[in-house]
């Protein structure tokens, strides 16, 4: 047995976790902002985290469709080449939500905003 690749797993495994952790706070953070634009009738904010809502949900998609590309070619990424690609691709899908988007940050203001009004 290899004392190194159960250390390499041990990190992958460890690292693995904390993207987790940081999805499920993501959507902690939006429920909260939702509640706290409610209650203080905030519109922009209401906004801000449709879109981020939005970008979380574009950056998603671009995790599912890399994970069809079959892996393949000279050299066999490493776990930094994934975890670079996953933050590129959130990077992307800012920009993407922040420009004009998918239209879903729109279609969800135009429903939560009733609330709040």
């Amino acid at each position: 047995m290899k004392i190194n690749s159960l250390n390499n797993n041990l990190t992958t495994f460890s690292i693995d976790n904390a993207l987790i952790q940081k999805e499920s706070q993501k959507a902690e953070n939006f429920q909260d902002v939702l509640k706290k634009a409610k209650e203080e009738k905030d519109d922009e904010s209401l906004k801000k985290a449709c879109k981020e809502f939005e970008a979380y949900f574009i950056s998603r998609l671009f995790k599912e469709m890399r994970s069809t590309i079959m892996p393949g070619g000279l050299i066999e990424k490493s776990r930094g080449e994934e975890i670079f690609e996953e933050m590129l691709d959130d990077e992307y899908s800012k920009l993407a939500a922040n420009g004009r988007g998918m239209g879903l940050a729109d279609m969800l203001y135009k429903q939560l905003s009733k609330d709040i009004k």
